[in-house]
């Protein structure tokens, strides 16, 4: 009997399940059209498109830059953008302190500004930067998961506040939690 069930099955699956005979109604004054038969496509669309799904979750890192933050790829408006959100960053315990100027510093060098916008900008980085009006600049997932990893590269891992900001952060750009997860693991942190 078994048997017979996967047979009748995969009859119906493919198109070729046998045909029930109809009762006999009495003809109604405006009989409805006969119903489409599908066949296999539903179910073929549904493993095509989960195997779509899958492939593009599990290569997504291939769309990401390789190093979120070198600023040699950066132009210089996401250049201005990205050191902003590493003032803000730095800012977040409440000071700015050396090591804090000297991570901004050391990654401001890479980029391809001249000396007049790497001074302007190491000018803006001693004030507090508002998030909350840089979040707002961010206009790709792309620069958002760059936001993110300058971000994390300024603060000290170590300190409390600083996870919490980095964990508001990312809740705040809306990054997806696997990207995340790689990206501290990237920068040494595991939350």
């Amino acid at each position: 009997m078994t048997q017979d069930l996967q047979t009748g099955f995969l009859k119906r699956l493919f198109g070729g399940a046998p045909k029930a005979p109809l009762p006999e109604v009495a003809p109604a004054a405006d009989p409805a059209p006969p119903k489409p038969r599908l066949g296999h496509e539903p179910a073929l669309h549904a493993m095509l498109a989960r195997q779509i799904l899958d492939a593009h979750l599990r290569n997504r890192h291939q769309l990401l830059d390789r190093a979120p933050t070198d600023f040699r790829t950066a132009g210089p408006e996401e250049t201005h953008l990205l050191v902003l959100a590493m003032a803000a960053a730095a800012h977040a315990d409440g000071e700015l302190d050396a090591t804090d100027r000297g991570r901004i510093r050391s990654r401001l060098r890479t980029s391809s500004l001249d000396e007049e916008a790497r001074t302007e900008l190491e000018r803006m980085v001693e004030e507090p930067q508002c998030l909350e009006e840089l979040v707002r600049r961010i206009d790709s997932p792309r620069l958002a998961a760059r936001f993110y990893a300058v971000s994390l590269a300024t603060v000290d891992k170590n300190a409390p506040i600083n996870r919490s900001y980095l964990r508001y952060l990312a809740q705040r750009l809306g990054l997806p939690a696997d990207l995340v997860v790689r990206l501290n693991r990237q920068m040494g942190l595991r939350l």
